[in-house]
């Protein structure tokens, strides 16, 4: 190991973290590929780690975005929560069966179709008496939320995050918004849950073959709890149009840098 790769990527970690953080998403987009470019460590070793940091960065975020911003909608995060901790699980115990190849080439297409569902900015408008479309109010915010368009490909979704070793908020809320008509900052502060449930899963899944390297865990943990406490908190200063295109971005940039790694 090169003697600076270990602080460069905790300080990159650091900053992913606080971008990451105003979006309520995990930082697993960009913790994957840092880790595998700086340290010695093989895919599936990162993508352990990678998971490890996007769980204690969804439990920072998570107090901000429900104590301070009141953006949780609890009721559709915990049954979001439980499709995608299953599925998420699922992908990480069999992810084995997938060549690395393939499990980075996932992962870039994942980002980019995220990057152009966001970045056109469509809301679904869900019909308010229909079956299957749950009625929901978070503080002052109204919505209707179709279970039936929306539920199935957040289960793909997570499935296909846990597969490659990230959150898969970068599908779950374009999903959300898209097809499940959830308000932009209500689907990021209800995401900061479903880090937390996605990654601890699929985080379980891959720990079923053991190999945690805890120290790295505990230094880049330090890193990503401190980033996320402040990017959580910019949130609100933020506008929506701003969010949108920042995301859209933040998202290209990633899948460009993973599919660049293929090749390198």
């Amino acid at each position: 190991m090169i003697p600076w790769s270990l602080p460069a990527a905790a300080a990159a970690i650091f900053l992913t973290s606080l971008i990451f953080s105003i979006f309520g998403r995990g930082g697993g987009d960009l913790y994957l590929p840092i880790i595998i470019s700086l340290l010695p460590l093989s895919y599936h070793s990162c993508a352990k780690i990678s998971l490890f940091l996007i769980m204690l960065q969804g439990i920072s975020m998570l107090i901000i975005y429900h104590g301070k911003h009141r953006l949780v909608d609890w009721g559709l995060a915990v049954l979001i929560g439980v499709v995608v901790g299953v599925s998420s699980f699922l992908g990480g115990f069999l992810s084995y069966q997938i060549p690395p190849t393939a499990l980075k080439i996932t992962f870039s297409i994942a980002l980019l179709l995220s990057a152009y569902f966001i970045y056109r900015g469509v809301q679904a408008k869900p019909p308010i008496r229909r079956f299957g479309v749950w009625s929901r109010r978070v503080g002052r915010q109204e919505y209707y939320f179709n279970l039936l368009y929306a539920v199935p490909p957040i289960a793909f979704a997570a499935f296909m995050a846990g597969m490659v070793g990230i959150s898969g908020g970068g599908l779950i809320i374009p999903v959300c918004i898209l097809l499940g008509g959830v308000p932009i900052r209500v689907a990021m502060g209800t995401n900061t849950f479903l880090v937390l449930a996605s990654s601890s899963m699929s985080f379980a899944g891959h720990m079923t073959r053991g190999g945690f390297e805890p120290l790295l865990g505990l230094i880049f943990g330090a890193a990503v709890i401190a980033g996320s406490q402040i990017g959580s908190r910019l949130h609100v200063k933020i506008g929506e149009k701003t969010l949108r295109k920042m995301f859209a971005i933040i998202l290209v940039s990633a899948a460009v840098w993973m599919l660049a790694k293929i090749f390198i």
